[in-house]
């Protein structure tokens, strides 16, 4: 079942060809203006990296869900301008949703995660929390069935909520404190554009 409360991040990187850089930022203002009238529109980021090929460009658009950037993606006003787009520059595609905000991007750095003993600790809370809610709610049920049956519902019950519910939840609630501001860029790039 499809979470439609994550917020979802899509990610383009377009190589700019030679002599249509001024071609490519004019079709890139106009995009943005474009996305932010479309429910949902939480920002756009454009990264370009610090070495090797002046001519890529990294666009990060975020939404509220993945809903609300299907929409975007799919509306007749951005596909007309994506056709335009090929003009200018060919492009590849990466999205993610909730704890999935870093990527790998092709021949560079990445978009950098929480540091590791963030993670540790807000998946331990979580874990922490769906154990307690499985066991009072589910303890005595389960208690006159085999050990393995037990450990099996329990695992099933654990992964699914961590999955669907719990670690989006709390990678929203605790954005701020698991990527200060500007930490998710790798240092292999630097910021050129953020619109909130």
């Amino acid at each position: 079942m499809e979470s439609h409360t994550d917020e979802a991040t899509f990610v383009v990187s377009r190589r700019i060809k030679p002599g249509h850089e001024r071609e490519y930022e004019d079709w890139l203002k106009r995009i943005t203006t474009v996305a932010k009238g479309f429910p949902g529109f939480k920002g756009a980021t454009t990264l370009v990296p610090n070495e090797g090929d002046p001519y890529v460009r990294y666009n990060i658009w975020r939404f509220e869900n993945k809903a609300t950037l299907d929409a975007w993606k799919n509306s007749p006003s951005r596909l007309k301008l994506i056709e335009e787009v090929e003009n200018y520059a060919s492009q590849y595609y990466a999205e993610a949703t909730g704890m999935e905000t870093w990527f790998a991007l092709p021949n560079v750095g990445a978009v950098v995660a929480p540091p590791k003993w963030k993670m540790v600790l807000v998946t331990v809370f979580g874990a922490y929390t769906v154990n307690l809610i499985d066991n009072l709610i589910f303890g005595a049920y389960f208690n006159p069935f085999p050990l393995w049956v037990n450990s099996f519902f329990y695992i099933v019950v654990l992964i699914t909520l961590l999955t669907y519910l719990v670690m989006p939840y709390m990678s929203r609630l605790l954005r701020g404190w698991l990527y200060p501001q500007g930490a998710m860029l790798s240092k292999h790039f630097h910021r050129s554009r953020q619109t909130p």
